[in-house]
């Protein structure tokens, strides 16, 4: 048990008196935190009361979600409900490190690999490409889809540069997506590593809206896209904080193909993988 020595010194002339006192951590702090404001006592709680367990893989996570929840300025609870009717679900685990992954395409290249930091198998997407599901059957009027984005860097998340994803008309993959307005898109969210925004658009009914969000502490780290579409509205979260809420559809019914796309450029050997996909009816 460590001892702890409070020195106070009450002015010139007067001894120096040491207070030794043996306490546990937990006590030690509980006492600093009756000192403090409520601010910072939330802040020491953090620290007291917070379950490590619960920071996923490279254990930043948690203060990436609590960073976020204090730079965007979006208020209200997470309301993401995934559906029940389940369409499709992958997370790579029979694909074979090295390939395409079997149920995608792409104008380009991709290979499903691992990583040191992040468990599982994953896809990883070259830069300046599009994919898309190899199934024609268009997603239903109202479904949730969700995905995990891994990212590593070696220097900072802005050599990431961007990744987007969206849907589109169509399930052709012959060219680049890069907006809303090309190869048959009709939406286009974007997550700009570089500019440290995220973008909306939507062809069908000219809306572009961006907002800024904490992207630099993306640098190697794991985030979660949670989206919804009932009808003409469209939901996306990005680590259970809402970026777009608004309808970014022109007609209901619509056929509707998801689409994800890289940026033009990855600097330093950045990589941009992604996986755990579960689209499901609502």
């Amino acid at each position: 048990m460590k001892r702890t020595h409070l020195c106070l010194c009450l002015g010139m002339g007067l001894a120096a008196t040491f207070l030794s006192v043996s306490q546990s951590n937990a006590q030690i702090f509980k006492k600093l935190k009756d000192k403090v404001s409520d601010k910072i006592e939330g802040k020491v709680d953090k620290i007291l009361d917070g379950d490590s367990s619960k920071k996923s893989d490279a254990g930043k996570n948690t203060d990436k979600v609590d960073q976020a929840a204090n730079t965007i300025g979006l208020e209200g609870p997470y309301n993401f409900i995934q559906g029940k009717d389940s369409v499709y679900f992958d997370g790579f685990a029979t694909e074979k490190v090295g390939d395409m992954a079997s149920h995608w395409k792409t104008h380009g290249s991709g290979s499903i690999g691992t990583s040191d930091q992040f468990a599982g198998k994953w896809l990883f997407l070259n830069e300046f490409t599009s994919y898309k599901l190899k199934s024609d059957v268009p997603l239903p009027e109202n479904f949730t889809l969700e995905f995990d984005i891994v990212t590593m860097s070696k220097d900072e998340a802005k050599d990431l540069e961007s990744l987007s994803f969206g849907f589109a008309h169509n399930n052709a993959i012959s060219s680049y997506i890069g907006d809303a307005y090309n190869e048959g898109a009709i939406t286009h969210t974007e997550i700009h590593y570089w500019n440290k925004e995220i973008i909306n658009s939507s062809s069908d009914n000219k809306k572009y809206n961006t907002i800024e969000y904490p992207l630099e502490e993306y640098a190697i780290g794991k985030m979660h896209v949670s989206i919804t579409v009932k009808g003409l509205h469209m939901q996306v979260y990005l680590d259970k904080h809402k970026v777009l809420d608004t309808d970014m559809f022109a007609r209901t019914p619509e056929k509707k193909y998801f689409y994800i796309s890289t940026s033009t450029d990855m600097d330093n050997g950045a990589r941009i993988g992604v996986g755990n996909f579960k689209i499901a009816g609502l």
